[in-house]
């Protein structure tokens, strides 16, 4: 860069002290253009999704609820990551708001398609769809635990019942008891 500034200053035909001047000119011009560059397009999706959730599952339940109220906030601001962020804080075990059904909800209405191989990373993409086969598991894990809790409470219902037959026919045959004790003493 510096020497392409030292050829441009030749061939204007700039003096000694002039061209320190004039590199510093052109070098301070340069600097916003490159900062620029740097800085990229905040409303791109481009970013490294599986860093976020590994910080994420560093933070305490405090500290979770602040960042899904700044992924909100980023969301209403038009950052277009903060869908897929407060997606996987919902989908974060063990969280204050953990929710895997509004997780799995918002990645159904979140449009994928479009966005593989442009504006996702490969990785990033591979990590979104991950996602999505562990929450429609673990969805179909939750769904299999309630029937097996429904089928828990109608056997509990049955039990009872059938307690309560077993504690009316052992009266029965007390009774019997008492009435084969009473007449076998007549009987003598």
């Amino acid at each position: 860069m510096i020497k392409l500034i030292r050829k441009l200053l030749l061939v204007f035909g700039i003096n000694k002290a002039q061209k320190h001047s004039m590199a510093l000119l052109i070098i301070f011009m340069l600097l916003p253009l490159s900062g620029c560059q740097l800085l990229g397009d905040s409303n791109s999706i481009k970013g490294d999704f599986s860093h976020y959730y590994i910080w994420i599952k560093s933070l305490n339940d405090e500290e979770v609820e602040q960042e899904i109220i700044q992924q909100k906030s980023n969301k209403d601001s038009g950052y277009a990551a903060a869908d897929i962020h407060l997606i996987m804080l919902y989908s974060l075990p063990n969280s204050p708001i953990h929710n895997p059904y509004t997780a799995k909800t918002l990645l159904n209405d979140y449009p994928l398609a479009p966005y593989s191989g442009s504006t996702f990373s490969d990785t990033d993409l591979a990590f979104i769809v991950m996602l999505k086969d562990q929450l429609n598991q673990q969805l179909l894990i939750l769904k299999q635990l309630e029937n097996y809790k429904g089928v828990y409470q109608q056997s509990k219902k049955v039990n009872a019942v059938q307690e309560l037959k077993i504690n009316q026919l052992n009266k029965q045959i007390i009774q019997l008891k008492k009435i084969e004790k009473t007449i076998s003493k007549r009987g003598q």
